[in-house]
């Protein structure tokens, strides 16, 4: 199946190429990823496709070292920045992206220049003291990410805070200078903790500027640009005025308020700076913080619209499709194009493509082009966690769509479609049963391909999860059309009335589903921890699932019987065929049963197992103290605070805890009550007990020692 798509061979060399390099992977298992890749080389070498395989060849190295050359030239930034951190400087560059929320920008600047001193390099100095100007003057950056406070972007331009709303302050492709310091970009000190340096990889951002006062310098962005992002501004400040924020309106209600307007936002507009983090954590731990994110969901429900609603006005193929990859590129490029938003845009202007020439599309193909393409181009999509869920998750759902029985389910749902167009209702009824079963079977062996993705980011898996997005799925294009359609009539005089008429169906409809998953978290066992799986836990697991799951099963059937004919003749067998040919044909499917089973039992086994022997854990906590003492499911704490991270038990207790799958703290000891020995353990017990944040992995503190 992979062999005879050359693509997917090009792409797969490429990804091996930089897993092999990459330093965060064990060198164990880098190993066998080498030797997987060989095995697959040797495939496409039986196949006799020598060009693929010199081509696959070249990849692979060509991508190893650029992969190195662009980590290396990451870390050397790194250490550049170290020697700015006690500066002020001096940062100009090119504006690419611009998002805000209530009181900062966060502006992303591409091909900049950074320098602690304000003027020429001054004479007379030595040979050590010139190097040392060098090193802090004068650096390039390809992308840094800036924080601007709102107040300082009014101050500098000699405006009213009321006149801010009137315009944008910036456009994309102007040119400006900032004045600010640097901050150091942390890597996460504690297991379980959120790691910003692998982020800052994966976006391709090399420094952290906080700006103190900001300059206008050139004003040459493009027309194209400009216009797409006074759009942007001009949406965001309607649904602002459509959906005001739930703080100032209403107070009484029980559940916490959902922000509509910061939802829609980063629905609409891949914006996700407004949307509190408390909402954000909730849709996350409900298991559809995906549609916070912008990708193939998104852009197929808007390029599809376009494309039908150009054919529904009587457009020829080939122009509807090239309209509608240009409003595709238009809304990537308007919602800031992240590594999720590019793959989904590029397997579009494949499939239009081939709409144009009247050919089918291969998805497998186009998804392999476009990891091809964008690991080519930004290698450091790598470290992405979003690149790797839209990847994964894709792969799985085109894997899925090519198992066993690839051919009955096709011609289960021919049926289905004919008595839906014939409104054969008997026939309906009497599919039914066929029809919900393979849509369960599929939606189960999806969730459990996912369990791994959720063990390495999440820590825990969303029980309800699959009914949640079952619901969201043919809830989303209603959002998308009564949002755009509030925001339109606004602007319409006549029929302005109807935006309001629009916003509040919307805004029911948000409601009624922001309250479902409050529910839904809130009933028992809605989320099952389970600890931070390990990459040799998840490399396993997942050849496990493959094997049995997704292998197409004529295949092994044919292993099976070339092994049976080598063990008739004599010949070297692997030790692990216990079963003649004819025995195993015979009782095949209950050995397949068994064998899945098998591997559902086995799942806990790939997650952390508390050890049974003592382990003294020191957490690094900045300025404070925090001990955990674990031997199995016993686990008791000294102090654990911290004055220097205000944030220290969400940030670093709670995330640890639950990467070490601990659900039960049975005794904490509290030496004195100043906050930085007792922030972490004040902020579980200041949490609600039947809230979903901690009542899965801490139920409960025993006894709390004072002395």
């Amino acid at each position: 199946m992979f062999t005879a798509r050359p693509l997917f061979s090009l792409a797969l060399s490429v990804l091996f190429g930089e897993l092999l390099l990459c330093p965060e992977i064990p060198l164990s298992l880098r190993f066998i990823l080498l030797l997987a890749y060989l095995f697959y080389l040797k495939l496409i070498l039986q196949k006799k496709k020598q060009t693929i395989l010199l081509l696959s060849l070249f990849l692979f190295f060509f991508s190893s070292l650029h992969f190195q050359l662009v980590l290396s030239r990451f870390e050397r930034q790194q250490r550049a920045i170290e020697q700015l951190l006690p500066f002020r400087c001096a940062l100009k560059g090119t504006i690419s992206y611009i998002s805000e929320n209530e009181k900062n920008y966060k502006i992303s600047l591409e091909n900049c220049l950074l320098d602690s001193s304000f003027g020429a390099i001054p004479k007379n100095l030595n040979e050590e003291q010139s190097k040392k100007w060098k090193a802090r003057n004068h650096l390039p950056f390809q992308k840094i990410q800036v924080y601007l406070k709102k107040s300082e972007t009014a101050e500098g331009k000699g405006e009213a805070k009321d006149d801010i709303a009137a315009k944008p302050p910036f456009y994309p492709g102007e040119t400006i200078l900032l004045h600010g310091k640097c901050l150091e970009i942390h890597s996460a000190m504690n297991e379980g903790e959120f790691s910003f340096l692998q982020y800052a990889k994966g976006e391709g951002i090399e420094a952290i500027f906080l700006a103190e006062s900001s300059k206008t310098i050139a004003s040459d962005s493009s027309p194209f640009l400009k216009l797409l992002y006074e759009i942007r501004w001009r949406i965001s400040k309607d649904l602002e005025h459509l959906y005001p924020d739930p703080e100032s309106t209403d107070r009484s209600s029980v559940s916490s308020p959902m922000n509509k307007s910061a939802f829609l936002k980063s629905l609409l507009l891949g914006e996700k700076s407004t949307l509190p983090e408390e909402e954000r954590n909730l849709y996350q731990e409900a298991g559809i913080g995906h549609i916070l994110a912008v990708s193939g969901l998104h852009l197929s429900l808007v390029g599809g619209a376009c494309f039908s609603l150009l054919r529904f006005s009587g457009m020829e193929i080939s122009s509807a499709s090239l309209l509608s990859s240009f409003f595709i590129l238009s809304y990537a490029l308007f919602t800031g194009a992240s590594g999720s938003t590019l793959r989904a845009a590029i397997m579009l202007f494949i499939s239009l493509f081939g709409k144009c020439i009247g050919r089918g599309q291969d998805r497998i193909s186009s998804l392999s082009l476009a990891i091809f393409l964008l690991l080519s181009f930004h290698p450091l999509y790598l470290y992405s966690s979003g690149f790797q869920c839209s990847f994964f998750t894709l792969f799985l759902l085109l894997l899925l769509s090519e198992r066993e029985g690839k051919e009955e389910r096709k011609l289960l749902s021919k049926k289905w479609e004919k008595a839906v167009k014939k409104r054969k209702f008997q026939s309906l009824i009497l599919l039914l049963p066929s029809k919900c079963f393979e849509a369960s079977k599929a939606l189960f062996l999806f969730y459990l391909g996912l369990f791994p993705i959720f063990a390495i980011l999440q820590y825990s898996f969303p029980t309800f999860a699959p009914l949640l997005n079952l619901l969201l799925l043919p809830l989303l294009p209603f959002f998308f059309l009564l949002g755009f359609l509030s925001v339109l009539f606004l602007h319409l005089p006549f029929v302005s009335f109807l935006s309001g008429f629009f916003a509040h169906v919307l805004s029911v409809l948000l409601t009624f589903f922001h309250r479902l998953i409050e529910i839904s978290l809130q009933l028992p066992y809605s989320s099952i921890l389970l600890g931070k799986m390990k990459l040799s836990s998840l490399f396993f697991y997942l050849f496990f699932y493959y094997v049995l799951f997704l292998f197409p099963f004529k295949r092994r059937l044919k292993f099976f019987r070339i092994t049976a004919c080598s063990h008739r003749t004599n010949n070297p067998i692997p030790f692990f065929i216990i079963l003649d040919f004819p025995i195993f044909k015979k009782n095949l499917r209950k050995i397949r049963i068994l064998s899945y089973l098998l591997f559902l039992l086995s799942v806990p086994f790939f997650l952390p197992i508390p050890s049974r022997k003592l382990e003294i854990t020191a957490l690094y906590v900045g300025q404070g103290d925090g001990f955990l003492i674990q031997k199995g499911n016993f686990v008791f704490t000294i102090d654990n605070g911290s004055s220097s991270d205000k944030q220290f038990g969400k940030n670093t207790l709670i995330p640890y805890c639950k990467a070490k799958r601990i659900r039960r703290i049975r005794y904490a000891l509290i030496t004195h009550s100043d906050i930085d020995h007792t922030s972490g353990i004040q902020r579980i017990l200041e949490e609600n007990p039947a809230s979903t944040a901690t009542n899965f992995f801490i139920r409960k503190i025993d006894s709390i020692l004072k002395i």
